[in-house]
């Protein structure tokens, strides 16, 4: 699980960097475009790493319980398997079953995703015994559960503003201002809570 937090903060970074290149097209470049769409990508890109943390955490966490590394959980332990999977997780079958559990999370997983409050606490209970996931997230971000879960959500809807609906306001059909503070803010808060995630739960 720390590998997943090393690429998170990679792909963090990454996302960061065209906020970087957004300050330097502001400033050296004298022609009159805008270089918002720099700032979008960066957010887009920052919860892109978000959701792939939690896939990632979702995924060892649950191949650590199958292999008997962790507790399990009663949403894995209720989790469904196909019966065709059940003869490639017998102890002797090639690959191991451990190789063949983790192909079929993954592929159970990439239908999925980690973005909404709800959805991050589901994903975490399969590999979390915690009844009060988002108080306790929470708790280390200086926030209440409903500030953390309030800010995530805002967070998204502009994410989806921006992926869905090419950021346009739906009464003017002018695009939506974007600041550099703005793209900033919403990277560190993705990246706080990601590092809170993974303290929690590796």
């Amino acid at each position: 699980m720390l590998n997943a937090k090393g690429v998170f903060h990679r792909n963090i970074s990454q996302a960061n960097e065209l906020g970087g290149l957004y300050d330097y097209l502001s400033t050296s470049v004298a022609i009159p475009e805008q270089f918002e769409d720099l700032l979008r990508s960066q957010v887009v890109n920052a919860v892109s790493a978000f959701d792939k943390l939690m896939h990632d955490l979702i995924r060892i966490g649950m191949v650590n319980i199958f292999e008997n590394q962790r507790p399990s959980t009663s949403k894995y332990l209720s989790e469904t398997i196909a019966i065709q999977h059940l003869p490639s997780l017998l102890a002797s079958a090639v690959p191991p079953p451990p190789v063949r559990f983790e192909e079929i999370v993954r592929e159970k997983l990439s239908k999925l995703s980690f973005q909404d409050p709800t959805k991050v606490a589901d994903g975490l209970s399969y590999i979390w015994n915690e009844p009060q996931r988002w108080q306790q997230i929470a708790l280390g971000l200086g926030m209440s559960d409903d500030e953390a879960k309030r800010k995530l959500r805002l967070i998204i809807t502009r994410r989806n503003a921006i992926v869905h609906e090419a950021d346009l306001d739906p009464v003017t059909s002018q695009k939506q201002s974007i600041t550099r503070a703005e793209a900033t803010d919403i990277a560190d808060f993705l990246r706080a809570l990601g590092d809170r995630i993974c303290d929690l739960v590796v």
